[in-house]
């Protein structure tokens, strides 16, 4: 089963490990001084916490887990400047443990993701105007 809590953005607590797809909260955070808070999704699954700041990275977690057959992931390395270390062009979905991709916990993780974008929907500012990226695109930078 499951685990849903939408809690208070804590910066200790709470990384934004898509923040280049979608970082308007914090910004907004920033902006304010701490003033305007904004809350986060935690979600528990299969021995796994994913962490969303946003409805459109919920969105983009669920289009990955949805998605049967996962396209290559190779970079394309000689014709952009992705840095020189792995980690560093890595995208978010390759840090993601490889066991969550097995047929039955993948399900677990859809109907947790689904339940999760429901609950999360309900908080103010947990949608944001930042344009969809292409999920597969290598920086989920607009173009």
């Amino acid at each position: 089963m499951a685990n849903i809590k939408v809690e208070n953005y804590d910066p200790l607590r709470h990384p934004n490990y898509m923040a280049y797809v979608d970082d308007e909260q914090y910004q907004r955070y920033k902006r304010s001084d701490g003033l305007i808070p904004y809350k986060v999704c935690l979600v528990d699954v299969c021995g796994f916490q994913f962490i969303f700041h946003s409805i459109l990275q919920m969105q983009l977690c669920l289009e990955y887990y949805s998605t049967e057959l996962q396209p290559s992931s190779r970079l394309p390395v000689y014709t952009e400047n992705l840095g020189g270390d792995h980690y560093e062009t890595q995208r978010w979905y390759e840090k993601l443990p490889g066991k969550l991709l097995e047929k039955s916990k993948r399900a677990k993780v859809i109907g947790a993701l689904k339940r999760a974008i429901d609950e999360y929907k309900k908080s103010p500012g947990a949608s944001t105007c930042v344009v969809r990226p292409n999920l597969w695109d290598w920086s989920g930078k607009k173009k």
